[in-house]
């Protein structure tokens, strides 16, 4: 069951109830709303997860700012280091801090 969808880009980010007390962050493309999307990380309550699906937004918009794109679970940009998409959801880090890792 989809608790919290955003639009992200070309792709929606769903929190989805995946089992008692744990909420899964999907993403899912546009192009396949029929698709089961992507599982990007699990929380174990839904606020944790809808935050985590806001902040994932914000960070993957400045990656694709500096010419990273998605595949699988990590963030990807050829001749640099693959970031896992783990990683976003580190508690205190900022925008400012991860835009400084992808230079």
């Amino acid at each position: 069951m989809i608790k919290h969808r955003i639009k992200c880009f070309d792709s929606e980010l769903l929190v989805r109830v995946a089992g008692e007390s744990r909420y899964e962050l999907t993403i899912q493309a546009s192009s396949n709303p029929l698709g089961l999307g992507n599982v990007l990380s699990s929380f174990e309550s839904q606020e944790a997860a809808e935050q985590a699906a806001e902040r994932f937004c914000t960070l993957f918009s400045a990656a694709r700012e500096k010419g990273y794109y998605l595949k699988e679970k990590q963030l990807t940009k050829p001749d640099r280091e693959a970031i896992e998409v783990e990683r976003l959801f580190e508690p205190g880090l900022t925008v400012e801090a991860f835009v400084q890792q992808l230079d």
